[in-house]
């Protein structure tokens, strides 16, 4: 609204009407993603590493406030075309994040978390749009910290060193340091200083968090130290610039609003901040999970009658996606005798047995079942639910898979008991020699992410089996009904 249109803003102080217009961002915002943010809150409290977002904001405030005590002085804009082009421009391609490529990476959501990127996205075109391109450009270092609210790139550098609520915390440190140095940042030396100061701050908390409080959640790790540091540092770098002055707040002149015009902002900030409610995020196809008490996680399945174990091995990489406690266990189960229902040469029939154990629940959501095999060159069906017995669902898919040249099918569920969750994963090939390949768990995300990007080119078709067929459905079901009661029956009469 212009000023002479609205007398009742114009009257007011420049601070009052910069608070009013962050009031209907933030509002705005909510409105726009309020179940992103719901469930960004339900993620966080479950032991997800995405509780680091929540720290980003206060980092983001921080670096703002320093930032704004050093802007000078900028001309009023009257012209707020390129103001309205850009942000609406802005506002379009969120809408389209949130509503075509979030739908589009449904499988992904948790993992790469795209409707967080809108929101970033949203909220920097609002800020366009009612206070104008030339004021929100001078805070650019500040919006490329709120980025990292995106956190693809987080998740990686967290998984690459480790995957530990340590490694989030230092990751945390550095985005603190960085915070710290736009805060106080008037010279390279002072920034320099604050970084280095934050740094130092921050790791110092994160030994004693170590040493005295090394089990407390992943939320505490990822928001003490940096967010403690950096307002320590920032502090204490303030109280020594005002030495000897006045320590009074905001005791500078504010200029007055640039953009002044602001009914049609506000009318098309808000009519997007609509459209981008009505926009439903993915829902969980998976299957509901069992939870049993008496069952018991972290070592080889019991092999049911008429299958023998032969051989075992441990996986480690996946502490980094599941927790420091958590187990890859693959089994290669051998039939006792052929079937000719599935061998026509009643050949004994090999099936790999992948069992991931987790503290952390939650983390099954984020980390699909497929992060742990090479999925680059792949086409992979729609899921079929099977019954299971004891109460548990599975779910049956098939690969194609041009690296190893074969299909092969994959059946897996998931159980919990009180404490911890497992994942269980049946595989099979085409190729029923001995010596067929099977695909191998690995650290694949990284690689996988090239699929992302094809995805994002060319459509999901390419990812896709369209024309799947289910050639060992019949031995999975009848396996996996005997491996689930291999599991529970005893247990159960255990307890």
């Amino acid at each position: 609204m212009a000023a002479a249109e609205f007398p009742l803003f114009s009257s007011l102080h420049p601070v009052y009407r910069i608070i009013f217009r962050w009031a209907l961002i933030a509002v705005l915002t909510v409105v726009a993603f309020w179940t992103s943010l719901a469930s960004l809150l339900e993620e966080s409290y479950s032991g997800s590493l995405i509780g680091y977002v929540l720290a980003i904001p206060w980092l983001a405030l921080l670096a703002a406030q320093g930032v704004a005590r050093r802007r000078s002085g900028e001309l009023p804009i009257h012209d707020r075309q390129t103001d309205f082009i850009i942000g609406f421009m802005g506002l379009v391609l969120a809408l389209l994040i949130k509503g075509v490529l979030v739908g589009r990476y449904a499988d992904q959501y948790h993992l790469i978390r795209l409707d967080l990127l809108a929101m970033w996205l949203f909220v920097v075109s609002a800020a366009v749009v009612l206070f104008g391109l030339r004021p929100v450009s001078r805070f650019a270092l500040v919006w490329l910290l709120l980025l990292t609210v995106f956190p693809l790139a987080f998740r990686i550098i967290v998984i690459t060193l480790g995957g530990t609520r340590y490694a989030a915390a230092g990751v945390m440190v550095v985005l603190a340091a960085g915070a710290t140095a736009l805060a106080v940042g008037r010279t390279r030396r002072r920034g320099l200083i604050g970084a280095t100061g934050t740094v130092v701050v921050g790791m110092g908390i994160l030994l004693v968090m170590y040493v005295y409080f090394p089990t407390a959640p992943v939320m505490a790790y990822t928001q003490i130290p940096p967010l403690l540091a950096t307002a320590l540092v920032a502090e204490a770098m303030y109280l020594y610039s005002r030495r000897g002055t006045a320590k009074t707040p905001m005791d500078r002149p504010i200029n007055p609003l640039s953009a002044k015009t602001i009914l049609l902002a506000v009318t098309m900030v808000t009519a997007f901040a609509v459209a981008l409610s009505l926009v439903s995020l993915p829902r969980s196809t998976a299957p509901p999970v069992l939870r049993d008490n008496a069952l018991e996680f972290g070592t080889p399945l019991i092999a049911p009658p008429g299958w023998q174990t032969t051989d075992v091995t441990e996986y480690d990489f996946v502490k980094r996606f599941f927790g420091r406690t958590s187990t890859l266990i693959r089994q290669r189960l051998l039939a006792e005798e052929g079937n000719p229902a599935w061998d026509k040469l009643s050949r004994p029939r090999t099936v790999i047995v992948d069992s991931v154990t987790t503290l952390r629940p939650v983390a099954f959501s984020v980390y699909p079942d497929n992060v742990i095999y090479n999925m680059t060159a792949t086409r992979t069906s729609n899921g079929r639910t099977i019954d299971l017995g004891n109460d548990v669902i599975g779910e049956i898919f098939t690969v194609v898979d041009d690296t190893l040249l074969v299909t092969w099918t994959k059946l897996t569920w998931t159980w919990r008991n009180r404490s911890s969750a497992q994942r269980v994963t049946l595989l099979t090939v085409d190729n029923h020699d001995a010596d067929a390949p099977f695909p191998e768990p690995e650290d694949a995300l990284v690689d996988n992410l090239n699929t992302l990007f094809t995805v994002l080119i060319r459509g999901n078709s390419v990812v896709d089996n369209n024309n799947p067929n289910f050639k060992d459905a019949g031995m999975l079901t009848v396996l996996g009904r005997e491996l689930v009661a291999a599991q529970l029956e005893p247990a159960r009469q255990a307890s």
